[in-house]
């Protein structure tokens, strides 16, 4: 487990911008393409603050794991403030059965950690709990929220996850982002990955959260969906980032795009438009 000491500039040095994997000394793979015709199937965790998180922020990388036979876990940080209702009902029971349903669309298995809103915070109690989980999945690669965003929760799940990570061995670990530009911050992604065979399904998967305006959610990621497909050549595209390609890690089996401009992969049979 990585020193719980570690400062937010320490984490904000290794992650941001383009140069911290130059500074890592991982120098990035164009595609995941050692992994990509893997015999068996991959363990992937995506952890978000909330229902709705993974899904507006991955739920197109979740669908295409899922389709081609990977095992997905979801986690869900918190999904109630207190005691309140929506139409009546307990708001944790009404957000965990959307959450579920968007799973099940997806093809994944959501695991929910009875947090509220309000009490979520990133202590060794919390941190046990969550790294017990990842214990008892043993995932090949974790994707989370980009640390620097402007939702508590957002943020205590990244840091949560952060504090997981080992620098040596174990997951890999990619971030997403979500609503960018009022949540999440100073984002540039240099992995993207075309929306267009799963479009429907991450759709889908956002109409479940019914209590949540999901017409609303899907209209500012669709924002973000065409600026990311404008960045690297498609129509609709999720952005992601590689903290670090660790020797002998798994990476996601994803043919990844890359931004116009950037040099093509002769280690993959996609290349880069």
């Amino acid at each position: 487990m990585i020193d719980r000491h570690l400062t937010r500039r320490d984490f904000v040095t290794r992650s941001v911008g383009a140069g911290s994997l130059a500074a890592l000394g991982s120098p990035l793979p164009l595609f995941g393409a050692r992994d990509h015709n893997l015999a068996a199937p991959l363990s992937i965790v995506c952890m978000g603050g909330h229902p709705d998180d993974p899904e507006s922020g991955c739920g197109g990388l979740i669908a295409t794991l899922t389709d081609a036979g990977h095992e997905v876990h979801v986690g869900y940080a918190t999904c109630f403030r207190g005691d309140r209702k929506i139409n009546g009902q307990a708001e944790a029971d009404v957000r965990r059965h959307e959450a579920a349903e968007a799973c099940r669309i997806l093809g994944a298995h959501p695991r929910f950690f009875d947090y509220a809103h309000e009490k979520l915070v990133a202590n060794s109690a919390t941190l046990d709990e969550v790294s017990a989980w990842l214990k008892s999945v043993k995932p090949d690669v974790v994707v989370t929220h980009w640390p620097l965003d402007m939702h508590p929760n957002h943020h205590v799940a990244s840091s949560l996850i952060w504090q997981c990570y080992e620098r040596q061995g174990g997951w890999n670990l990619y971030f997403f982002e979500v609503m960018t530009g009022s949540q999440t911050l100073d984002f540039h992604p240099e992995l993207y990955l075309d929306l267009a065979p799963v479009l429907e399904k991450k759709h889908a998967c956002l109409d479940a959260h019914s209590s949540q305006n999901p017409a609303g959610i899907w209209a500012a990621h669709e924002k973000m969906h065409f600026n990311r497909g404008k960045q690297c050549g498609v129509e609709r595209a999720e952005g992601y980032h590689l903290l670090e390609a660790k020797p002998g890690g798994k990476l996601l089996p994803i043919q990844w795009l890359r931004p116009l401009g950037s040099a093509k992969s002769s280690s993959s049979g996609t290349l880069n438009h």
